[in-house]
């Protein structure tokens, strides 16, 4: 829970504010600011902060030549992740080959002339960076960067297009024209006006014979999960955990247990519509957990649309965001600093999500329809949002601007499309990791709840216990129909049996019922046929039919007319606050 920003180039001028607007624009992430200065013609770094947060530098460090700022933390914890920075990447190629934890750093070398800005493997916390009047601006959220006051503030409509087919935007870019994103596990070089880009961690499949048998597999999966989360924890008297109920979120609440860790839980109760209330009840009594199970209304999130918009930083389209948002309002009233959750599982050990990209590698040719279909489209279409659907819901104007096709499957291609990248189901895990995981759960999960001053701690998304699933079998992970294999064997007498083998439910949130019922009057206002005029990017007809309750035919899922809908909602509460008002809310 920190931020960092600044610039290389020209110092303030006289007069000039623009460091404390940027630190400004994140005042929920710190009651502390620092900053520092490089040479005349060096660079300028903020930082903001709680102070007395254990393994959060206590400030900006400089070791001679070189000056270093860094959010969030390592994982295990180190006294000072700035301090830790400097040292990691003073030699060369920087020592960051065990790298973990939560973090983005910018460190200057003044000899060099040189900026360096790197973020963690996973990518739980962001780093954005734009060239503009002669500098080189970069920080951790976007606002920050709509809070220089020259910086030109447009609509990348490609970035739109993806996130349209994705429900976030992938890769390097975001909706707003000349800003870009540090990619995870990658540093990014700025010299002398030249910025190259290159990576410090990848995952590449590497069976390991020894792990072939699966009692083998589920103890190093069991060892190396409980190192995960002890790994995580600072010190802190008493840590949260989101428990949905389901086997990951549960797996994190046993090793915590294990640990010695004082854990209080919460969990979503969506009331009439909830289907892991029982569940995450059964899950807090196993393991001996004070449980608070935080309701979710329609109402309840129209009320906190705006701030949800906000602190998201950008759109993302996933119906979860608004309740995380309330769980994270909820450990925060409960006195917590630092949450844990289950996210990573399904990502790790071949969740689910895995099992339609497998099941059309094997019998797509057995349908016409799918005779002609690449890996890669049928990959786009499992998100359920408007890949396909372009021609109903983009206006001309619209079609014209995000230019030409290829964009989105350009990137699946490294990892669906190399047949020398290993097995398919690894492939498809790769993918999920570097889309789904890197690019929309982390950062979404980071954002709602640092939202309210907590750290989040991921420790499914843990570097050496993802490194061992690539060492993994895939059929230990995908065993005919059962999903994510060797993490229930690793844990099969050590929690509820009916959670560890029940199907997957996922977070099922109402979104449908929601957006047809309470949030109506909110979706006129975003998606009404005056709002869609004023935007010039949707047909009003094709919004007007999903505001009706009538989807597409093939759709036979009720929730997904309800998360197309929220996903349109979130787009345009994203413009409005960061393109039209500069990300002010």
């Amino acid at each position: 829970m920190s931020g960092i920003c600044g610039w290389v180039g020209a110092p303030e001028a006289a007069g000039e504010d623009t460091l404390e607007r940027m630190l400004g624009a994140i005042a929920y992430r710190g009651d502390t600011s620092a900053r520092a200065r490089a040479t005349a013609a060096g660079a300028t770094l903020g930082y903001r902060f709680w102070r007395g947060r254990p393994g959060k530098s206590a400030g900006i460090e400089r070791d001679g030549a070189r000056l270093a700022a860094c959010a969030g933390t390592f994982a295990p914890a180190v006294p000072s992740p700035a301090r830790a920075v400097l040292e990691r990447t003073a030699a060369s190629p920087p020592a960051l080959g065990d790298a973990d934890g939560a973090f983005a750093f910018a460190v200057y070398d003044e000899a060099r002339e040189e900026l360096v800005l790197g973020r963690d493997p996973f990518g739980v916390r962001s780093l954005y960076y734009a060239e503009h009047g002669g500098r080189l601006y970069f920080a951790t959220e976007l606002k920050q960067l709509l809070a220089i006051p020259t910086l030109p503030v447009e609509i990348d409509h490609a970035a739109i297009h993806k996130y349209l087919t994705f429900s976030f935007v992938p890769g390097e870019a975001v909706p707003v024209r000349g800003v870009r994103r540090v990619l995870p596990g990658h540093l990014l070089r700025y010299r002398r006006g030249a910025l190259a880009s290159e990576p410090y961690f990848q995952l590449t499949e590497s069976i390991d014979d020894e792990l072939r048998e699966l009692s083998a597999a589920a103890r190093r999966v069991r060892r190396l999960g409980k190192e995960a989360v002890a790994r995580r924890l600072n010190g802190e008297g008493e840590v949260g955990l989101f428990l949905s109920g389901g086997l990951d979120s549960s797996v994190v609440g046993l090793w915590l247990k294990e640990a010695g860790a004082k854990v209080r839980a919460l969990s979503l109760d969506f009331g009439e519509h909830g289907v892991e209330r029982e569940q995450a009840r059964e899950v807090a009594a196993a393991l001996d957990l004070p449980l608070e199970l935080v309701p979710v209304t329609g109402e309840a999130i129209r009320d906190v649309f705006w701030d949800v918009v906000t602190k998201l930083d950008l759109p993302f389209g996933d119906a979860v965001t608004a309740p995380q948002y309330l769980l994270g309002r909820a450990a925060k009233t409960a006195g917590l600093t630092a949450v844990f959750n289950g996210e990573g599982g399904d990502q790790l050990f071949g969740g689910w999500t895995s099992k339609p990209m497998i099941a059309a590698e094997l019998f797509g040719h057995l349908y016409e329809h799918q005779e002609e279909e690449s890996r890669e489209e049928t990959y786009l279409r499992s998100y359920h949002r408007f890949y396909g659907l372009e021609d109903a819901l983009y206006s001309d104007d619209f079609k014209a601007a995000v230019g030409g096709p290829g964009q989105r499957r350009a990137h699946l291609a490294p990892y669906l499309g190399e047949a020398g990248a290993g097995a398919f189901l690894n492939r498809v895990r790769l993918a999920d990791i570097s889309l789904k995981g890197s690019q929309n759960i982390l950062p979404r999960a980071e954002r709602m709840t640092n939202a309210f001053g907590l750290d989040v701690r991921v420790p499914l998304f843990d570097r050496r216990l993802a490194e061992a699933s690539f060492r993994i079998p895939p059929e230990l992970k995908l065993h005919g129909a059962c999903e994510k294999y060797v993490l229930k064997v690793a844990v099969k007498h050590r929690l509820p049996e009916d959670i560890v083998w029940r199907r997957k439910y996922g977070m099922s949130v109402p979104a449908t019922d929601y957006a047809l019922g309470p949030l109506e009057p909110l979706l006129e206002e975003l998606l009404g046929e005056r709002a869609l005029a004023a935007r010039g990017m949707f047909r009003p007809a094709y919004v007007r039919q999903l505001r009706e309750g009538h989807d597409v035919p093939s759709e036979h899922r009720k929730r997904r007319l309800g998360e197309r809908l929220w996903a349109l909602a979130m787009l345009e509460g994203w413009l409005r606050v960061f393109i039209d008002r500069r990300g002010k809310p």
